[in-house]
């Protein structure tokens, strides 16, 4: 009978946020490295000048092996990684991630083509500052 151990719900493999939509304003969270991320821009298809594109992504986290903690969000669509999120979008989504004990997001991206290059906008459901919203 003893030690009591307490049992946690298993992790769920991905967790949807929101459906894509189609409007650019329900995309204001700017991430970054998309400059160093042509490549992957290149294998979806995605050429300077393009329309934007919008599509559903996985935000995958990346944990730093000496703090055992998430230390970054990939922003990966089709399995290639278009950008990482900056605070405090990565903040909302660290907490979202262990509120729905999910192993990734799954959110609404927008990649677009500007003078500086590619870039990839993430749904305004990561500005939402309360985790528990579902």
């Amino acid at each position: 009978m003893w030690p009591f151990r307490r049992r946690t719900a298993p992790r769920v493999e991905s967790v949807r946020l929101a459906e894509v939509a189609t409007t650019e304003s329900d995309y204001p969270v700017l991430t970054v490295g998309q400059s160093r991320l042509g490549d992957s821009f290149a294998a979806l298809g995605f050429e300077p000048g393009a329309e934007p594109c919008f599509a559903l992504a996985n935000l995958v986290p990346i944990i730093d092996p000496g703090m055992k903690k998430v230390a970054d969000l990939e922003i990966r669509v089709d399995g290639h990684v278009v950008g990482y999120l900056r605070p405090p979008a990565l903040d909302i989504a660290i907490a979202l991630l262990d509120s729905h004990r999910a192993e990734s997001l799954e959110v609404p991206v927008v990649l677009l083509s500007t003078p500086a290059g590619p870039e990839t906008r993430v749904h305004m459901c990561l500005t939402d500052p309360d985790p528990r919203v579902d």
